[in-house]
């Protein structure tokens, strides 16, 4: 199963290193040879086959050990400690540990009892009582670090617990459709697309041991979820697939798998393309990423060049963030551990990276929180993780905080409310809610969609499409459009320059810029944009759209880089080609020196590319001036579309 179940801490070492010689607290001898014996059951039980231990015998000695002294301390920490051991009887195990701490409570003997109380206090939500426990536990003193650590973690939990719930956010969940949210079923880990038109998450039927998990797929059709679907019967198998995640157009999965499947371990992340109306076979994401070890939980960037997941093999007590990147021949890199302001000693799960590629949703036991899991966010910035923040109260509570996803325009999250019985789930149901402002994306982000084109055919085509950082020349996002619908999806951050770089063997180089540099998230809409490529042919012109000039001057700035390379490239995959390249101005000044400017221009991006490798005979330019306007000198915007380097195929 893909589900998270906790495991309590265990503290019997304590209590076995301070006292190897044991000095009993009561003088009750009966108690006492009872106490023994049911010592001996379980040694022979460990000793000998599992199906024939003595685990039941035990108890029954014990608890008829306490009956001749209720305040045996030792026999309440014995059926305390075989309670948390065997996961059994949850409130009979508070209460053994409560009765060993009544009845010593200076004792260090009972220090592990002290230990555990307090953490069970904690994600119980009792925060004083909390806070009691883990003081007394330190006042003991002279215990590891590890342990010391913790305790006062719990201490600082309480205080932080107690200010935010002074302090709430506005939190109004609600279910996110009777459609997706079926009774007699558990929906959980949402994640969707860019532009909120699709859902895809995992379920399992109850009884849970009745069936397998599955994933759904749900389309928003006229702002209403329609019923869902199994996603693909390549997906899904008898076995249990689930917790996966998209790329931000919805054509890359990463999927985990358990059992039935060719693979590393006992759980493993494959991945599919969605290629036309077909999902591809799923293939094992190999072992940079998978391992002997539990990988699952993925998370993809916008993209679906960054892979973040959850893994055990750190050799650590907890689960640990991982992340992946994939190069441009498709290959993933050996995974890293995230660093230590991330990932913590215990346990880290579902994580998630926005579509602004900067911020980092995850849960954590591990950070100072309300109870158990509590969700938190990280923005990366400059290569480098900040601190944590808790998201706050209700989001939080003392309970337990899972997968949750934020839309691409930071307004809306997306979680799964579960609910149990002890150890038993009895409904989970996906919900959404505006996100409060403080606790949101830093960078919002808003989707370009459409599709490429042929301009002359009208036949859909399959291109590559990169998405330029004007700021550092970095490329931020690379896709390619759907081979079959000439379909694509692209995120923008606010604050930010873009090219859009647009290419494919044997059509016309294409560019265009996308400036939210001076734009708010408020001020950005979602764009549909149906990209012409024409095909390469004597006479085609296309302009260069991000060729940068300070004004008056005819040297390019450095944020020209990315498209001048990208130009030396188009050069050098379509051999044939020669062009010639011509700059134009506006019209303001005098018409001598706007043409003596546009070949001074033109000739600096001539120098560029034969500085490049590209051979002089393939290349020739021209200054125009103002002679050649494409739009009326009329207004700012178009004297900035008549300012303008254009590439003519000769």
């Amino acid at each position: 199963m893909l589900r998270i179940y906790l495991i309590f801490f265990l503290s019997l070492f304590i209590l076995s290193n301070l006292y190897a010689q044991q000095v009993y607290s009561t003088k009750n001898k009966t108690a006492i040879k009872l106490y023994e014996q049911a010592q001996e059951e379980l040694k022979s039980g460990y000793k000998g086959n599992k199906k024939e231990n003595r685990y039941d015998e035990a108890i029954e000695l014990f608890e008829k050990a306490i009956k001749k002294d209720p305040k045996f301390t030792e026999a309440h920490l014995a059926l305390a400690t075989n309670y948390q051991i065997f996961g059994k009887y949850y409130d009979k195990m508070l209460y053994h540990y409560e009765q060993a701490v009544k009845s010593s409570p200076d004792s260090k003997k009972v220090m592990g009892a002290y230990y555990t109380l307090a953490g069970e206090s904690l994600k119980q939500g009792k925060y004083d009582e909390a806070k009691q426990y883990a003081e007394k536990f330190l006042s003991f003193g002279d215990v590891a670090e590890n342990y010391t650590t913790e305790a006062k973690r719990i201490i600082t939990s309480t205080n932080f617990a107690k200010e935010k719930m002074a302090n709430p956010l506005p939190f109004k969940p609600v279910s996110v459709s009777d459609k997706i949210n079926k009774t007699g079923r558990l929906q959980y880990f949402p994640v969707l697309t860019a532009d909120q038109n699709m859902i895809f998450f995992t379920a399992i039927g109850l009884p849970k041991k009745s069936y397998s998990e599955d994933i759904y797929i749900s389309v928003k059709m006229n702002g209403e979820w329609q019923e869902p679907m199994m996603l693909s019967n390549r997906i899904n198998s008898v076995e249990n697939e689930g917790t996966c995640s998209i790329s931000a157009d919805g054509k890359l999965l990463v999927f985990t798998s358990c059992l039935g499947r060719k693979s590393f371990g006992s759980c493993d992340l494959y991945i599919s393309k969605l290629i036309g109306e077909e999902w591809t076979e799923p293939i094992n994401m190999g072992e940079n990423i998978n391992s002997s070890h539990w990988e699952s939980q993925p998370s993809l960037s916008a993209d679906g060049n960054t892979l973040y997941f959850i893994s055990d093999k750190n050799k650590r007590s907890g689960k640990d963030i991982f992340v992946s990147y994939r190069n441009a021949q498709g290959e993933w890199s050996p995974a890293e551990v995230l660093p230590n302001s991330i990932n913590t000693n215990k346990d880290e799960f579902s994580p998630f990276i926005h579509a602004n590629g900067k911020t980092l949703f995850f849960s954590s036991n591990g950070h100072i929180g309300l109870g158990g899991l509590d969700l938190f966010s990280s923005e990366l910035d400059r290569n480098q993780w900040s601190i944590p923040q808790n998201l706050g109260y209700p989001i939080n509570n003392h309970l337990d905080q899972v997968s949750l996803f934020v839309t691409a325009d930071g307004k809306k999250g997306y979680y799964a409310d579960e609910k149990r019985n002890g150890n038993l789930d009895i409904s989970a149901n996906i919900l959404e809610f505006e996100m409060p402002e403080p606790v949101t994306v830093k960078i919002k982000t808003q989707y370009l969609k459409g599709r490429v084109i042929d301009a002359k055919t009208k036949q859909l085509l399959e291109a590559n499409i990169d998405l330029i950082n004007l700021a550092n020349n970095k490329k931020e996002s690379s896709v390619l459009s759907d081979k079959y619908k000439g379909t694509y999806l692209l995120v923008l951050n606010e604050q930010t320059e873009y090219a859009l770089e647009v290419h494919k063997k044997g059509y016309a180089f294409k560019s265009l810029r996308f400036d939210y540099s001076n734009k708010k998230a408020d001020d950005l809409k979602p764009i549909e944009l149906d990209i012409l490529l024409n095909p390469i042919e004597k006479g085609t012109i296309f302009v260069l759209n991000n060729i940068f000039f300070d004004s008056g001057k005819w040297d390019v700035r450095d944020k020209s880089k990315s498209e001048l390379d990208e130009l030396i490239l188009f050069m050098q995959d379509n051999p044939q080609v020669r062009g010639e390249i011509s700059g134009h101005t506006d019209n303001v000044g005098e018409k001598k020196a706007n043409l003596d400017l546009s070949l001074k221009r033109a000739k600096s991006v001539y120098d560029y590319l034969i500085k490049g490798g590209i051979p002089a005979n393939r290349l020739v330019f021209k200054g125009y001036g103002d002679s050649q306007p494409t739009a009326p000198n009329d207004t700012e915007e178009n004297k900035q579309l008549n300012r303008r380097i254009e590439f003519k195929i000769l």
